[in-house]
């Protein structure tokens, strides 16, 4: 560079790992550098004498500092593993540092790497990183894709991962575990989940799981009033059945809740589970966080989630107000209360004081609870009030004819939180 302009940084994808994967515009750029960042591994294969180098080692704030203090002074250049668009450092540096003019090189995945060794493709892929994070709703995205990738890494190694969804016995799984790849020690290992868990891999490896049926998952169809026959259900210590939302009720419950496949819901009385199954398919990207006090109620939900394939529910034991869970950073946007134990106002009011807009549905059956719900709402500011009284009969053969057989009104109760 002249006339005091200064340098372009680059951030550039170094391929999968051996560094004949990298092109030569890409080679070009490193040999040019004066300070070369990136992991120990990449910097160890391509530092070469003259090169300062930075390590990215746990955390990225000390490096974009030393970015902002010297880009336009010297030669830097990030070297990001595989593909710069795919979980890469570029995205947060960019975020971090707006003002820095990246240029930025895209590599070879090892994600692409794989999927020529597997023979499949890249649009029918299902992409999830569960580096570090255990909440990628892992059983949730293999059961509904025909072909998921899985980005491993700390407590989520490959045999981790595979023990997981050994769980789903409803699911013809096969998985491919790349280690190592592109490295002279690569290897590359394809089995059934139980294969899978029973051997050891390198931190790094990558997986690929192929469902051959995502149809044949317990409900492939979009959940708006799941079959009441799909449910195990217990009886609790009094004898009385746990409770459960009719196939008809959940159906209105799930259409007020408005949920979207992302969406954070929080209920209140999970019962057998039936609602929390419903919601838990509908935001299949999203969580459902799930109270409940009855012991033998809790043991029922836990049976359908896991007959369901579940993993983006959790479930506490504990009654609110007192054990509501602290809500997630982003807040809450839906709310569920099917049974409140006698605290529904203040249910109300400590979730609803929340800054984030929020969805809320009650249903009851008595008119005492219909009118303390209207309160409660009006009293924390929701807006939109809507009552619905459901009365649904069902047809039951008699000799020959067909009688239809009134179940309980409920009634249901939806609102907005601004």
């Amino acid at each position: 560079m002249t006339n005091n302009q200064p340098f372009t940084p680059y951030i550039i994808g170094i391929g999968p790992g051996d560094a004949a994967y990298i092109y030569p515009l890409a080679q070009q750029l490193i040999e040019q550098a004066e300070v070369l960042i990136g992991g120990r591994r990449n910097l160890a294969e391509l530092a070469r004498p003259g090169h300062e180098t930075l390590v990215i080692d746990r955390g990225l704030a000390q490096v974009a500092e030393y970015i902002r203090a010297n880009w336009q002074s010297r030669r830097l250049v990030v070297l990001a593993s595989g593909d710069t668009s795919l979980f890469s450092v570029r995205a947060y540096l960019q975020k971090k540092l707006p003002e820095v003019p990246f240029g930025v090189l895209p590599g070879i995945s090892s994600l692409q790497y794989l999927l020529a060794r597997r023979g499949l493709n890249l649009n029918e892929l299902k992409i999830i990183t569960m580096h570090g994070a255990n909440n990628a709703n892992l059983l949730n995205t293999v059961t509904r894709e025909r072909a998921t990738a899985i980005f491993t890494g700390g407590e989520n190694s490959p045999q981790a991962i595979a023990a997981r969804l050994a769980q789903l016995d409803f699911a013809e799984l096969t998985l491919t575990v790349g280690e190592n790849l592109s490295y002279p020690d690569e290897r590359i290992v394809s089995g059934s989940p139980e294969q899978i868990a029973a051997q050891s891999f390198a931190p790094l490896s990558l997986m690929l799981a192929e469902n051959a049926q995502p149809e044949a998952r317990p409900w492939p169809y979009l959940p708006a009033g799941l079959p009441d026959e799909l449910f195990e259900r217990l009886t609790d210590a009094s004898g009385k059945i746990v409770p459960m939302t009719k196939s008809e009720v959940r159906a209105i419950i799930t259409s007020k809740l408005r949920l979207r496949e992302n969406s954070r819901l929080l209920e209140i009385g999970s019962g057998t589970g039936s609602v929390t199954v419903e919601a838990a398919l509908a935001a299949y990207a999203g969580h459902v966080w799930t109270l409940e006090l009855n012991p033998q109620a809790q043991t029922a939900c836990r049976r359908n989630l896991a007959k369901f394939g579940l993993d983006n529910v959790t479930l506490i034991e504990g009654a609110a107000p007192e054990a509501l869970p602290d809500a997630p950073p982003e807040g809450y946007d839906s709310l569920f209360i099917g049974g409140s134990g006698g605290n529904l106002a203040s249910i109300v009011a400590q979730v609803c004081s929340q800054p984030q807009p929020l969805r809320v549905v009650i249903s009851a059956i008595t008119l005492e609870s219909v009118a303390e719900a209207m309160a409660a709402l009006q009293a924390a500011g929701c807006q939109d009030l809507e009552v619905v009284q459901a009365a649904v009969a069902r047809s039951r053969q008699a000799g020959s004819k067909h009688l239809m057989m009134g179940l309980n009104p409920i009634t249901i109760i939806a609102a907005n939180k601004a």
